[in-house]
């Protein structure tokens, strides 16, 4: 098989595997990723949880998390087969549904009980929407179920995916943080990230979670053998890949939530855009801070992309998320 088409092959089956999220629902962007060849720092994209009139709408923002949950928590042969069932099943029987929607909430029950002080659901989830819908990244392994599985080390990465671009198969290791300020939340990126990439036993572990327990199980043939190959690179060290770190920072904006302006009868969609606009002209500061950090730790900048999402209280939407779990 020629290059062309193994990279074709290759391309068509991460498409199988993506299941790209609706956050623009609920998200909006007010600066999508920039960057030039000659750039020295992050790809940055600023995000923020959208408006209704002039209220933000965290609620809204929780409740479609927990129901991206059932993708983002769930291994693709898992939820293949409740999608069988469903439709084995006669009539309008929708009684299998109760069942899938317990043991998502047991998988998030049973991690955030054992180890509380890992449990940051809410961004994970969150950083999984954005790797499906900004970057078309399908997800290579459902990480939080592997994390309470009784031999798996609760360390490493919040998620793996992966798309082709130019012909090249692009590996996205994801981190998320829930922070107070933009800054402190960039700051513990670049270390957490610092951390893994020079810690090769946790690296090889990454890939081999891909190959032996990920979502590559439910390609056929050609394809699940070629991305099965890709992702071996103790075997195939020979093959070429783009490794990206992507940080998805979820934080307290304390100041453009309250530089309000006055309700009007005009456009209700006034108070969203005087908030993005305001949003906007972080970015410079965003950016030079994640910058900083990164190379502070040794990190190179440019291999790495930054999703910025501002919401009035980090705590409020992870309280609100376990609202809308039922928990």
């Amino acid at each position: 098989m020629k290059n062309i088409e193994k990279s074709e092959l290759l391309k068509a089956a991460m498409l199988e595997l993506l299941e790209e999220s609706a956050l623009d629902k609920v998200v909006n962007c007010a600066v999508p990723a920039n960057h030039t060849p000659d750039a020295t720092h992050p790809r940055t994209t600023l995000l923020h949880v959208k408006f209704s009139e002039d209220k933000p709408q965290v609620d809204r923002m929780a409740g479609f998390l927990w129901g991206q949950c059932v993708n983002y928590a769930l291994s693709r042969r898992r939820r293949l087969a409740f999608k069988q069932k469903l439709l084995d099943s006669t009539g309008a029987d929708l009684s299998e549904i109760p069942n899938l929607v317990d043991v998502v909430k047991n998988v998030f029950i049973k991690f955030r009980k054992e180890y509380p002080s890992r449990a940051s659901e809410v961004g994970e989830v969150l950083a999984y929407c954005v790797a499906t819908q900004h970057l078309k990244a399908a997800q290579m392994a459902a990480k939080v179920s592997l994390k309470t599985s009784s031999n798996m080390p609760v360390h490493g990465l919040d998620g793996i995916h992966a798309s082709v671009e130019n012909g090249v198969l692009t590996i996205y290791f994801l981190e998320s943080k829930l922070s107070g300020s933009a800054n402190s939340g960039a700051k513990e990126y670049a270390e957490s990230i610092a951390g893994f990439l020079n810690d090769e036993k946790q690296y090889l572990h990454e890939y081999s979670l891909v190959g032996d327990l990920g979502n590559l199980d439910t390609l056929e043939g050609e394809a699940r053998t070629l991305a099965l190959a890709h992702f071996d690179v103790m075997g195939n060290p020979e093959i070429q890949r783009r490794e990206r770190s992507v940080a998805l920072i979820c934080y307290s904006e304390k100041k453009h939530f309250k530089n309000s302006i006055p309700i009007a009868d005009g456009s209700p969609d006034i108070h969203e855009k005087h908030f993005s606009e305001n949003y906007a002209k972080d970015l410079d500061h965003h950016q030079t801070a994640a910058s900083k950090h990164l190379k502070n730790n040794g990190v190179d900048p440019r291999k790495c992309q930054v999703f910025f999402v501002a919401v009035p209280d980090v705590n409020k939407l992870r309280e609100k998320f376990y609202e809308a779990m039922g928990k």
